[in-house]
């Protein structure tokens, strides 16, 4: 018997206002871990069709519309993201449903290749480089989860700001590990004890089946726990990529998980939301900023 998987019809007559509505919906999505996101929509092919020269091209084309089918691996992930997306972009219309599986998985994943990000390769294992460039560390991740693949904006800000701190000898909690990306290339860059943690299970496996692709040095661990109820030891580099909410209530106990001399890597949120975040932490001085497609990343120290 196939697999229903659930899965959120996206629809809108236009979301070209403004202009990277659709990047900016792609990458909320992403937050949500969806296992693929599939295009809908048809494209009108101007008069003689697409490659006849006789025609001149449309001077004006109507604004393109947006509907996407989004797939994701539970039904309460996928209700979770339909409400929070019907909060934020309420020019989209969605539609819950149910598709048999037909290998879409595979061939959705199959076309992710390696990206790059400050001094570090993201790559899954069919696009590993085979010469990577010099002064550039390569992290393989298996994206089947789809935790932390490098390819959401937040996750390559994070790799930049880690691109730009120095980690010999030093510790460094990577909070919400997912894939475990983040903490692998704090490994791989000389920090010498690296923990990430995260509450679901899922990210955790998919954290140790990733590490099993890389070369890592001894000192990194994965684990399942919540930092709010069980705080690790402090660290000299905190990173944690969340959501903006989670920043905010739990600001304190991040704060609370920096050494003295510390530096917190924080991202996971928009500009809409980066004053009330920055607020959230008072006490700390913000030492750079990054931004890519309207995601925010801050280190702070």
């Amino acid at each position: 018997m196939r697999r229903t998987w659930p899965a959120l019809v996206l629809e809108a007559p236009s979301v070209d206002d403004p202009p990277d509505a659709e990047e900016r919906i792609a990458a909320f999505l992403d937050d949500f871990a969806p296992q693929a996101i599939e295009d809908l929509a048809e494209r009108p092919l101007p008069p003689g069709g697409l490659w006849d020269p006789t025609f001149p091209p449309i001077p004006e084309p109507s604004p393109t519309p947006l509907r996407w089918r989004v797939f994701f691996s539970t039904p309460e992930v996928r209700d979770l993201a339909a409400r929070d997306m019907a909060r934020r972009f309420p020019q989209v219309a969605l539609t819950p449903v149910g598709v048999e599986d037909e290998d879409w998985a595979a061939r959705s994943q199959a076309s992710l290749t390696a990206v790059r990000a400050g001094r570090f390769v993201v790559a899954p294992p069919w696009d590993r480089p085979v010469s990577p460039e010099p002064d550039t560390t390569l992290i393989v991740i298996e994206p089947s989860m789809g935790f932390g693949t490098g390819h959401h904006p937040t996750t390559r800000l994070c790799l930049r700001l880690l691109s730009d701190v120095e980690l010999r000898g030093l510790r460094v909690l990577d909070l919400g590990t997912g894939s475990g990306v983040l903490a692998m290339a704090a490994a791989q860059r000389g920090a010498t004890d690296v923990e990430g943690i995260d509450v679901d299970p899922d990210a955790i496996a998919s954290a140790h089946a990733s590490g099993a692709l890389n070369t890592l040095p001894p000192g990194i661990r994965f684990e399942v726990a919540d930092f709010r109820a069980t705080p690790p030891v402090p660290a000299d580099i905190v990173v944690a990529n969340l959501t903006g909410g989670m920043l905010r209530t739990a600001a304190d106990a991040v704060t609370a998980l920096l050494k003295p001399t510390g530096r917190l890597l924080i991202s996971g949120f928009d500009v809409d939301e980066e004053s009330e975040v920055r607020a959230a932490f008072p006490a700390l001085i913000q030492a750079a900023r990054l931004e890519e497609a309207g995601w925010v990343a801050l280190r702070l120290e």
